[in-house]
Order: C-alpha cells, then structure tokens, then sequence
C-alpha cells in the first residue's frame, strides 16, 4: 500500500483539473464539483504520506470518498443523462471514471497488503 497516497494524489490532481477545467470553461460553480472530492482526497494522501502509522485508516478513508465521488455521477447520469449538456455529461463521466478508478486500485491495494500480511 506503499504507492497507493502518491496514486491518490495523482487522481485527485485529476479530479482537481476536470473540476477546473470545466469551470473555466463554463462558469458553472456545478462544474467544480469534481474538484472537491479531489482536494479532500489530496488532503489524506497528503497526510497519509506524512503520518506513515495512520496511513492505512486515512488510506480507508480516502476510499470512501472515492466512492461517494464515483456513486454522485453514477446516479446523476443515471436519472438525467439524456437532458445534460455535453459538458455536463463529460465532467460526470469524468469524474465518475476517475473516482471508480481509484478506487478500483486502492481496492486492489487493501486486497494485496491484507495477503502479505
């Protein structure tokens, strides 16, 4: 679980860009969504590497918000996907992958560090 905080900060920098992004780009303060759970994932990774016998429960927290960030757009594309704009649908889809993705790989993580020991 070594690599999983420099991986969080990684997506959470991603999250972070696609929240700023679309904000730029639209002026919708909707758009920063993707960048709040990007900032609080960024937050614990960032803590994660600096307190290292903390790590595993901020690593657990982080997946939580991961998955709270990947559930919002899943079920916002879910009930109005064929009303949204493409920017809309794009930053949702963005940000839906992005947190599923990250969490897939703290999964993968907690699944590997648990069989080691």
């Amino acid at each position: 679980m070594s690599n999983t905080p420099k991986l969080a900060l990684v997506f959470a920098a991603l999250l972070i860009v696609l929240g700023l992004g679309a904000f730029l780009s639209s002026g919708s303060q909707t758009a920063l969504l993707p960048a709040y759970p990007g900032v609080v994932i960024a937050i614990l990774a960032g803590l994660a590497l600096a307190f290292e016998g903390g790590r595993r429960h901020l690593m657990h927290v982080a997946a939580v918000v991961a998955l709270l960030g990947a559930l919002a757009p899943a079920a916002t594309l879910a009930i109005r996907a064929a009303q949204m704009s493409p920017l809309a649908l794009t930053v949702n889809l963005g940000m839906l992958l992005l947190c599923g993705g990250l969490l897939a790989v703290m999964v993968r993580s907690f699944i590997a560090a648990r069989r080691a020991g």
